[in-house]
């Protein structure tokens, strides 16, 4: 099968990590919201389900143009196997699938005042996808581990920091449109919570990558560590994906708990998009090598 068989992913596959781990944290936020206080957090949860179908519609897509004949994403979820990680994947892209065109519908007949009240059932919609939601987000990293490459399968924390990422970049993109559209007069505080606390573990789980990848034992997996960290890779690791990408908007996260500037959040919320790219981009780069 194309995704675990090619010696070289496509940037395709980098953008269907990235897109689906953003649509699942950005569902949970919604989801999350609607449970904690569907009144007052409306529109993160109104975002949140919206952005979450949106970045969802390109992953099918991608899969199938990857596979190269459509039939064998239809066969990947006709032949259901928990031990196959790709079977599981495809069950998991599904499922979420149901789920977030559920919200969104849900969502979209409540604001075109075709229905009154759907809580109960978003809430049921909410709970389901947001279990598919976190396995969508954590499963690319859990993949990559269980391949022969070196460098993913020596590097323990790959399924926690896909799915920290998820969260990082789910909750920037909803910051990020509540600012666009005007509205943050709710939802942006706990928002700027969420990103602070989602980088903190997103950067814990890169070094606890990089350690346990360089104390595998294995030279191959060591070598390949090295293009990432002092090779070809090392400028898009450490200056893109760590500095720009998690480092800075999590001193501009900090600072702006107090000072809450619409300014800076939104800035925040750009680098964490583009980090979040970078750290799924160059891992799965520097595992080809």
């Amino acid at each position: 099968m194309s995704l675990l068989q090619s010696p070289h992913w496509p940037v395709l596959i980098d953008v269907y990590f990235f897109l689906g781990g953003l649509a699942g944290g950005a569902f949970v936020i919604a989801t999350i919201a609607h449970l904690l206080d569907a009144r007052r957090f409306r529109d993160v949860s109104r975002v949140g389900y919206y952005l979450a179908l949106l970045a969802l519609i390109p992953c099918p897509i991608i899969l199938i143009v990857d596979l190269g004949v459509p039939l064998r994403f239809m066969n990947m979820v006709r032949a259901f196997n928990p031990l196959s990680p790709m079977s599981m994947g495809a069950w998991a892209l599904l499922g979420f699938s149901v789920c977030a065109f559920l919200a969104a519908l849900m969502t979209l007949l409540e604001d075109a005042g075709r229905a009154r009240n759907l809580g109960g059932a978003k809430i049921v919609v909410g709970v389901v996808g947001g279990f598919f939601a976190f396995f969508l987000a954590a499963y690319p990293g859990v993949l990559l581990s269980a391949t022969a490459r070196p460098l993913w399968a020596g590097g323990h924390a790959l399924g926690a920091l896909f799915l920290a990422v998820g969260a990082s970049t789910g909750a920037a993109a909803v910051a990020l449109v509540l600012m666009l559209i005007g509205r943050t007069a709710a939802g942006l505080a706990p928002l700027r919570t969420m990103l602070v606390l989602a980088l903190l573990i997103q950067l814990l789980a890169v070094v606890v990558f990089v350690m346990s990848a360089q104390s595998s034992g294995s030279l191959a997996s060591t070598r390949a560590l090295a293009t990432l960290t002092s090779g070809s890779h090392s400028l898009t690791f450490w200056l893109g994906a760590i500095v720009v990408g998690s480092v800075l908007p999590l001193v501009i996260g900090l600072v702006n708990v107090k000072r809450r500037s619409p300014g800076l959040t939104a800035l925040a919320s750009i680098l964490v998009l583009i980090g979040g790219f970078l750290v799924k981009f160059v891992i799965v780069a520097a595992g080809q090598m």
